[in-house]
């Protein structure tokens, strides 16, 4: 689940501190900017790093993992918080709850926030979609099946792992049975091992990456009609590329 309201940057003093936590039921948004070359920038307020673009560069997470800095106004960052249930469409939680995932997306799409039916059946905790092509989205889904030792979620076992998730988007199931294409990768970043999945299939095109941490999975999906996919690849691979838990 996520927020919706700008954050401010931190000055250079408060570098230390750990990040502001968003309000509940909302979508924290913040534009990305590029790192500054300067030799000096260790001098520069964090605003001023980021203002003072020349490049692209890594910004760094309270957590100490990287993303990629890309140009002021290209992205903003979704943070989300995988609360159970009864947190959802605006009802419950904890409002000092501090967010457990994140990810950018392109400047322009909206965030919907899961209602309590989507997150119990579904699993879908945040979502995010652009408004001029509706059928391109974005959404986390968290399970809390996996076991701590990840044997009971076989992630190196395409089908039957993305097949644990057709529920929560009704086109999966179909494109997975109808796909021409699959490719799988793992990464691993922060002590996780992020397991990434490339389907492309006659209407659709699905980017994927799922993780597990505390016996809890995480899995992040981008869909996308096969015929807008390479107009937007950069982007859609830009939202996965920038997954990462807190």
């Amino acid at each position: 689940m996520a927020l919706a309201t700008k954050l401010r940057v931190p000055q250079a003093s408060a570098q230390r501190r750990a990040a502001p936590v968003a309000p509940r039921s909302r979508v924290s948004v913040v534009t990305r900017a590029s790192a500054s070359q300067s030799e000096s920038a260790s001098h520069m307020g964090r605003r001023d790093l980021f203002m003072a673009a020349a490049g692209v560069g890594m910004v760094t997470l309270s957590s100490g993992i990287a993303l990629p800095v890309h140009a002021e106004g290209e992205y903003e960052t979704f943070l989300g918080y995988a609360t159970p249930p009864t947190s959802y469409g605006g009802y419950g939680g904890n409002a000092n709850e501090k967010p457990r995932y994140t990810f950018e997306y392109p400047t322009g799409w909206k965030s919907e926030t899961p209602n309590k039916v989507e997150k119990g059946t579904q699993g879908i905790d945040g979502r995010v979609v652009n408004p001029r092509a509706k059928d391109q989205r974005a959404f986390l889904v968290t399970l809390t099946r996996a076991g701590e030792d990840n044997k009971s979620f076989r992630l190196t076992d395409l089908d039957s792992t993305l097949n644990g998730f057709a529920g929560a988007d009704y086109q999966l199931q179909d494109s997975l049975a109808a796909s021409t294409n699959r490719t799988t990768s793992s990464r691993d970043i922060g002590g996780l091992t992020f397991y990434d999945y490339d389907i492309e299939s006659p209407d659709y095109r699905y980017l994927v990456t799922i993780t597990v941490a505390d016996g809890k999975v995480f899995a992040l999906f981008v869909r996308s009609p096969n015929k807008s996919f390479g107009a937007n690849e950069a982007k859609l691979r830009h939202i996965i590329d920038t997954f990462r838990l807190i």
